[in-house]
């Protein structure tokens, strides 16, 4: 399995580290890809990440069926201006739009749910976010959980529920006996 995770300088390292580290012990390789044209991004908090990847200056319809055709989800990280600047981003926007319509998981934390609204993706979903960065008129229930899968849709509330997006994440690609192993291995409690 291969996930692609798309990110921009002021992500939040907790939500980008803990999804990557989880999916990595249950052995899914996941392609970190930079959408600033920079194979180094600098977080909110400081923390340099290196990507593996850096996103094509242009990104249409067929180009992003071509991504999505190559990976089973794609993940975003939130973190502020990360999520502002992948909302913004047309190439984003047409990849989650990829990613959904072929039926294949597809993940936000924090604030970067907001990129999901814009594509259009929760219209009929329960979905949550960090507090007040998605319009609740903007899915069918926005819930206030820690993380709500809803198909092939996860979201999650923010830095303090990142482990339990990733596990979730790992559920969703049928991984869930590695999730529950991962789980008792790092001695985590759910929240």
């Amino acid at each position: 399995m291969k996930i692609l995770m798309l990110f921009s300088d002021g992500f939040e390292e907790i939500e980008t580290a803990a999804p990557v580290d989880l999916l990595r012990r249950a052995g899914v390789s996941v392609e970190l890809c930079s959408i600033t044209g920079q194979n180094t991004l600098t977080g909110s908090h400081g923390i340099r990440f290196l990507s593996d990847t850096v996103l094509p200056d242009t990104v249409d319809a067929e180009t992003a069926a071509k991504i999505a055709e190559r990976y089973d989800g794609v993940i975003l990280p939130g973190g502020q201006p990360n999520a502002s600047t992948m909302q913004k981003d047309e190439r984003v926007i047409c990849i989650v739009k990829s990613f959904y319509a072929k039926g294949k998981l597809t993940a936000a934390i924090c604030a970067a749910p907001c990129v999901f609204e814009k594509a259009g993706i929760l219209e009929g979903k329960r979905a949550t976010s960090y507090p007040e960065c998605i319009d609740p008129a903007s899915c069918a229930e926005y819930v206030q959980e820690r993380v709500v899968c809803d198909g092939t849709v996860i979201t999650s509330r923010g830095a303090g529920t990142a482990i339990d997006f990733g596990l979730e994440i790992l559920h969703g690609l049928g991984l869930s006996e590695q999730a529950e192993t991962i789980r008792t291995q790092i001695l985590y409690e759910r929240g």
